[in-house]
């Protein structure tokens, strides 16, 4: 469990806290818009109505005892102001939310350490997805790898894992197969695929398009 600040109550940054307290997580969420802070309050650990684009507000909330704290703010120089004062105050983890790549260019050189960017990550994820039938989902873990949910290929089934040197012929690894909704790894190089199931498969969009033909 750890104790997280989620930094603005728009869609993203409520759904996030919401979902990290479902998680078992301490959230606190804030935000200077007391209607979304009242609707939500009673969801997460705690929730706090301020200005924190001012640094007292955001001191007073203890800024050094958060594992993580999210930035979830659109607004350009809002973001950049607080992810300046998070820094000075000892914040140990700063995730910040990015309306655009300038956005964020100018949060990582203002000292975030990590970056989300949903709309382009889940329009990337999205792509990926539609433009392949064989492809039922998507994980982006880099630019160039990901995680996909593919069918089974036929020439596989009734055959091991190790019998196929999957990784070998196809560059690909093997995570886990689904089956009925329900997904399970694949720990052993003496797994036999079965028709009517899914896998779990790591590689380049050009590896998986190769093995999805």
């Amino acid at each position: 469990m750890k104790s997280i600040l989620v930094i603005g109550a728009g869609k993203f940054g409520t759904h996030l806290a919401l979902d990290l307290y479902k998680l078992g997580n301490e959230v606190m969420l804030v935000d200077r818009d007391e209607t979304k802070i009242n609707e939500v309050s009673h969801l997460v650990t705690a929730a706090e109505i301020g200005d924190y684009t001012v640094k007292s507000n955001l001191e007073a909330l203890g800024i050094s005892d958060f594992d993580n704290i999210f930035v979830c703010t659109s607004d350009f120089k809002s973001s950049l102001v607080i992810i300046d004062y998070l820094k000075e105050l000892g914040a140990s983890s700063i995730i910040a939310k990015a309306a655009s790549e300038l956005h964020e260019r100018f949060l990582l050189k203002n000292g975030a350490d990590k970056v989300i960017y949903p709309e382009r990550d889940f329009a990337f994820t999205t792509a990926v997805e539609y433009s392949n039938r064989k492809i039922f989902d998507f994980i982006k873990l880099s630019d160039d790898t990901g995680i996909y949910e593919i069918e089974t290929p036929d020439k596989w089934c009734s055959h091991t894992l190790v019998s196929l040197d999957v990784r070998r012929k196809h560059n690909v690894s093997v995570l886990a197969s689904k089956s009925n909704g329900r997904v399970t790894a694949i720990n052993s190089a003496d797994y036999m695929f079965k028709k009517d199931e899914h896998i779990y498969v790591m590689g380049t969009p050009k590896d998986i398009s190769k093995l999805t033909k």
